[in-house]
């Protein structure tokens, strides 16, 4: 083999050199566009579960706020009850 003959061999696998280089930086391109776009996606389920808490939040205070005027309802059911039950007795 001469020097010609590897100098051919040579010139003829460049071009596929070249084009595997530039696939390669092509597909890190990708790459960073899937990661940020990952990153974003992540981002917004962040942004979710915090307005998810959020809303837990808003119920448990919302749910606190039944139960204590349940309370005072209930209280005064029972007040009546009493006072009925005394004017029933009272008039027998």
């Amino acid at each position: 083999m001469d020097s010609n003959q590897i100098l051919a061999l040579a010139v003829a696998n460049v071009p596929v050199i070249i084009t595997v280089l530039i696939g390669i930086l092509l597909n890190n391109g990708r790459i960073g566009d899937l990661n940020a776009r990952m990153s974003s996606f992540e981002n917004r389920l962040t942004s979710v579960e915090n307005r998810m808490a959020s809303i837990e939040n808003r119920l448990t205070n919302l749910e606190n706020k039944f139960d204590t005027r349940f309370d005072l309802l209930l209280s005064k059911v029972v007040e009546i009850d009493n006072r009925l039950t005394r004017i029933e007795a009272a008039g027998h």
